[in-house]
């Protein structure tokens, strides 16, 4: 009489290590999809702060074209996207520093810092002698 060898056991087992390896494999891959979709999302942040900083610089130029002795800045001031700039502006003409700092609603913030030359006859036309980001 033949006995028959029951292999149950050890298919379990196979089952079990195969559910846990598919697993593990599966949770990795959702950590790595999670850190990347939180890296796009502060990449973006960033980019809405940057864009603010932008806008209170362009503000900054559109004073300064219509008046060259402008140095009040802007503190404070809201955009529709949430964000908020403020612009400092230093030096005397025709050279002049103006320092843009834009914070996105997320908090994020970044700062423009330009040296620019100012001429000195209608239309006041502003060359960039110097430009720093986030530094």
């Amino acid at each position: 009489m033949k006995r028959h060898r029951k292999n149950n056991g050890v298919v379990f087992l196979i089952v079990v290590f195969a559910i846990a390896l598919i697993a593990t494999i599966t949770m990795g891959i959702l950590e790595m999809t999670t850190e990347e979709l939180q890296l796009m999302q502060n990449q973006l942040y960033a980019a809405q702060a940057m864009c603010t900083a932008e806008a209170g610089l362009n503000a900054a130029f559109a004073k300064i074209r219509a008046n060259s002795s402008w140095t009040t800045g802007f503190t404070g001031t809201s955009l529709p996207s949430g964000g908020t700039y403020t612009v400092a502006v230093t030096g005397t003409l025709p050279d002049r520093r103006i320092i843009s700092t834009g914070t996105s609603p997320q908090g994020y913030i970044a700062r423009i810092d330009a040296d620019v030359t100012i001429s000195t006859v209608l239309p006041y036309k502003i060359r960039i002698d110097e430009l720093r980001v986030n530094e």
